[in-house]
């Protein structure tokens, strides 16, 4: 390529290619190579020279090959068009028949009395209401019954596809080709009205087989009427309405070009049975076969062709698309659809003219620009070669003169005139550049070599490009020494390959690494470097900064050494603590008494679950709270809220563990609960105080229970004791009688075998609480057996009736202490005795509850009952439903029943009522039960 400047070598605007007066052969590669000018207008010339037949030789080409796309796509569209409306009629004709099979006027035809006249008439008249050519009635043996022919009746029709669909019960249409005899027997005149007339060179034949639209359909089955079938269809042979129907779809009139006519066609096999009209012609093409291409492609089994093919006197598009017996596959024959192709040609030719001349003008025009253009081009490039030349010798002040226009040459003279503009100021600033780079050189210098730390350049092959004082004094050695010096003279740690390596992995932005190195004197450092990779020029170096960490190093170890230290003792003490505060959670979580702790500011810090459980308390509510909230809380809960002195009572008080009445909170609601507070003051620097709750409600309850068991012991005893002591004083101080001292006597002997009865069944009592059964002789005995026993030795008052058994149905056995059983069974019966004196019967029953795990004896009296609050109090020591007196007792043996039988696992409950009588029902748990 030339340079630029050679552009001064442009052929002036008024020379020419070809010296005048010099006839020579025309040098056409020389005068490309020499002038711009040539190129342009060579360039402007070749759109119309060999732009134009190639673009024409294309349009024809590619643009006859796209029409004929186009067309053949059109023609697609038209062919299934044609075979859509073809398959609906064939769809429709076999819905008409399965609507006919359900229409009470045909199913009246099958009746035996039909009149045959009849029948024949109604057929025809639906097979014309129904455009169907033929209609008939056959048996499922293929007879023929009745037609709308009325002919052939009792001949057997030749079975086929549709009709064996319709003995199954299916309605069923197909396309089916049938021959003459089958014609004749389907109706009287589709034999020869299917005959088509076929010319075969100088002879004629004829198509004599018909293509028709072939249904059948079951008759609904009935009781009294026959097993028939209906079947109708639609000849296609020479049906013209059909054929005509099908050309208006698809070709209505004036939609071709020139007023031309599509034809519609069918074919059974390559004979053309049916043709659309032709009006040009005025009649009706109804004979012939089809071409040679589409006749081929039907031969060897293809369902469809399109293309060009000569048809009559005239090319045609036509389009082909096979009719197949459904159930075989075999092509029957073909609908086709077809339009003229020299319109279309015609059209093409026009409109290939029409661009092709637009073209060529359009390519005279854009040469005729270029050309023009390019003169303009060369013009202005000689302008400006001229300018570079003045340049090149020396003249520094040359400039390209302006033009008119705001082009890209113009913007490239601006530019040029720019590039010497800044070459100049260039000039100017390049000798300031110069000090500049030579002051920064010297500032950096000194920098170098006053650096605190030792830098070391290195090449990349790791010998020292150049050294700084610090370095070198680092090291023992003088610049000049060090200068070319391997970096693995020194340094300890890294071996040779280790530092090449290093050096190659080393990347601009720098890399710290500690290392230990060596002085010229053989003692060692630690040392701190500091790499990074930098370019000078075209060469590439290692920068690298040393510092010498030896004094760090030794401070470091002994820091690390403190730090080892200090972790194991801060490690000790957080297990001793960890260990401490686990066992202080394990207290305070397990604890049965409650607990709440106070931070340093008096609010709730924690709580425990055991001061939850007895409080009914939720932690949420709780937590958080100050002393005196927390205070508003317990209050809420007392039975009394008056009788909590609240915290600065229980510092006051008891509440700090000094000796005095213990403060209680007796909370109210079902239970009673009774608590014991206690309150104890921290030093902790988290805890202030501690609250201690304990659960006293037993104490509490044991302490009344004690109570009032003296005081009822003591006034039960004080009574008989009184009537001893009283008749023995009198009888001690005067003088009776004999028959007055007996009586005095006798009353000082019933009271002291009242009053041992008393103590005898109070260390009954006592004996059972304090032993809790372990003197029970448990066995597994038959409750009837006591029961009876009981029953049969006791002793009724004078004029009473012993007690009625009740036995169960099926023997029982419990778990139980013999004697302990039959004693708490003749408490209760004695007391059914005592509580009704008025008489009437104590009757024993014996029932088994809850499936038969649980058996109940129940005693029933007759007396004068009890209230329902007497009832629920009859379990208590010492109490008496009777408060007159009257009936002797000492109010401990409901007590020392209930004892018993819950020693055993079981339950006694009172159902009683005033003036009617009580029912106790002892209820224990059943260990076995005995066949009947």
């Amino acid at each position: 390529m030339k340079k630029l400047d050679d552009l001064s070598v442009l052929v002036p605007e008024n020379e020419d290619i070809i010296g005048r007066g010099h006839p020579r052969r025309f040098d056409w590669r020389g005068a490309w190579n020499r002038s711009l000018r040539f190129r342009l207008l060579a360039l402007g010339m070749m759109p119309l020279l060999m732009a134009f037949p190639l673009v024409m030789a294309a349009l024809s080409i590619l643009g006859g090959d796209r029409a004929e796309e186009m067309l053949l796509a059109n023609l697609r569209g038209q062919l299934g068009a044609s075979s859509t409306y073809l398959e609906q009629t064939r769809r429709q004709t076999g819905q008409q028949l399965g609507q006919l099979v359900r229409s009470e006027r045909i199913r009246t035809l099958l009746s035996s009395n039909s009149d045959p006249k009849n029948v024949q008439r109604v057929l025809a008249e639906v097979a014309d209401s129904n455009n169907l050519d033929y209609l008939l009635i056959i048996e499922e043996n293929g007879r023929i019954v009745a037609s709308n022919s009325g002919h052939f009746a009792g001949m057997v029709l030749p079975p086929d596809h549709v009709v064996e669909q319709a003995r199954e019960g299916v309605v069923t249409s197909a396309f089916e080709r049938f021959e003459p005899s089958v014609l004749e027997l389907l109706g009287k005149n589709l034999q020869s009205q299917a005959i088509v007339s076929l010319p075969e060179g100088g002879n004629h034949s004829a198509e004599r087989r018909g293509l028709a639209i072939h249904a059948a359909a079951h008759f609904p089955l009935a009781v009294d009427g026959p097993n028939a079938m209906l079947v109708g269809g639609i000849l296609l042979n020479r049906n013209a309405p059909l054929i005509e129907h099908m050309r208006e779809l698809v070709y209505p009139v004036g939609t071709l070009p020139d007023n031309t006519e599509g034809l519609v066609l069918l074919t059974v096999d390559d004979a053309i049975i049916s043709l659309s009209r032709q009006r040009r012609e005025g009649g009706r093409f109804t004979g012939g076969h089809l071409t040679v291409e589409p006749a081929m492609e039907l031969a060897k089994g293809e369902k469809q062709w399109m293309g060009r093919t000569r048809f009559g006197d005239a090319t045609y598009m036509m389009g082909i698309d096979a009719i197949r017996d459904i159930h075989e596959g075999e092509i029957l024959g073909a609908v086709g659809v077809a339009f003229p192709y020299a319109p279309y040609e015609r059209a093409i030719r026009l409109l290939l003219i029409a661009v092709g001349g637009v073209l060529a003008v359009t390519m005279l025009v854009v040469s005729v620009s270029y050309l023009a253009a390019g003169r303009e081009i060369t013009g202005r490039l000689q302008a400006i070669g001229q300018a570079m030349s003045r340049v090149r010798q020396g003249d520094r002040s040359a400039r390209v003169a302006g033009g008119h226009r705001r082009d890209e040459l113009e913007k490239l003279a601006r530019h040029f005139n720019g590039l010497l503009d800044t070459i100049a100021k260039q000039d100017a600033s390049q000798k300031v550049a110069q000090k500049t780079i030579a002051d920064e050189a010297s500032r950096r210098r000194a920098l170098f070599e006053h650096e605190r730390d030792g830098v070391v350049i290195l090449n990349e092959d790791g010998s020292v490009f150049e050294a700084n004082p610090s370095a070198a004094r680092m090291l023992g050695y003088s610049t000049d020494e060090l200068r070319g010096m391997h970096a693995s003279a020194w340094d300890v740690k890294f071996s040779a390959a280790e530092i090449a390596d290093n050096i190659r992995t080393t990347r601009n932005e720098g890399e710290l690494l500690e290392t230990v190195h060596r002085r010229k004197d053989g003692t060692t450092y630690a040392a701190e470097i500091t790499t990074s990779k930098v370019r000078w020029g075209d060469r590439t170096f290692i920068l690298t900064s040393q510092r010498d960490i030896s004094e760090r190093k030794a401070v470091e170890a002994e820091l690390g050494r403190y730090r080892i230290n200090l972790e194991q003792l801060v490690e000790q003490r957080t297990r001793e603590l960890n260990d401490r505060t686990a066992q202080l959670d394990t207290i305070f979580a397990l604890s049965p008494d409650g607990m709440v702790s106070f931070d340093r500011q008096g609010h709730v810090a924690s709580v425990n679950q055991a001061f939850l459980h007895l409080t009914k308390l939720d932690s949420g509510k709780v937590q958080g709270l100050d002393e005196q909230a927390f205070e508003e809380v317990l209050r809420a809960l007392c039975r009394e809220p008056l009788s909590f002195s609240g915290f600065e009572g229980l510092r006051r008080g008891g509440g700090s563990g000094s000796e005095g009445p213990r403060p209680l909170l007796e909370m109210a609601g079902p239970g009673g609960r009774v608590l014991e507070l206690r309150l104890k003051s921290s030093e902790s620097a988290f805890v202030s105080q501690v609250l201690y709750i304990r659960d006293i409600t037993h104490e509490t309850e044991v302490d009344r229970m004690k109570s009032e068991f003296l005081t009822t012991a003591a006034h039960e005893l004080r009574t008989p004791m009184a009537s001893i002591y009283g008749f023995s004083e009198l009888l001690l101080l005067r003088k009776f009688s004999d028959e007055k001292r007996q009586e005095l006597l006798e009353t000082i002997a019933r009271q002291a075998t009242r009053m041992s009865t008393i103590i005898n069944e109070l260390l009954d009592l006592a004996r059972i609480e304090a032993r809790q059964g372990q003197d029970f002789a448990m066995e597994t005995v038959p409750l009837q057996d006591i029961v009876r026993l009981v029953a049969d030795d006791y002793s009724p008052p004078t004029g009473r009736a012993q007690p009625v058994l009740s036995d169960c149905e099926v023997p029982v056995y419990v778990k139980a202490d013999r004697g302990k059983l039959q004693q708490a069974i003749l408490n209760v019966l004695s007391n059914a005795y005592k509580y009704s004196p008025d008489g009437g019967d104590v009757v024993i029953e014996c029932q088994l509850q809850d499936d038969g795990r649980y058996v109940a004896i129940t005693i029933r009296d007759q007396g004068m009952g009890m209230s329902q609050e007497q009832a629920q109090r009859v379990f208590e020591r010492f109490y008496r439903a009777d408060a007159s007196g009257h009936i002797p007792g000492t109010g401990l043996g409901m007590s020392i029943v209930k004892e018993i039988i819950e020693i055993m696992g079981g339950k006694v409950s009172v159902n009683s009522e005033p003036a009617v009588g009580t029912a106790v029902t002892i209820l224990l748990p059943v260990v076995a039960v005995a066949e009947a």
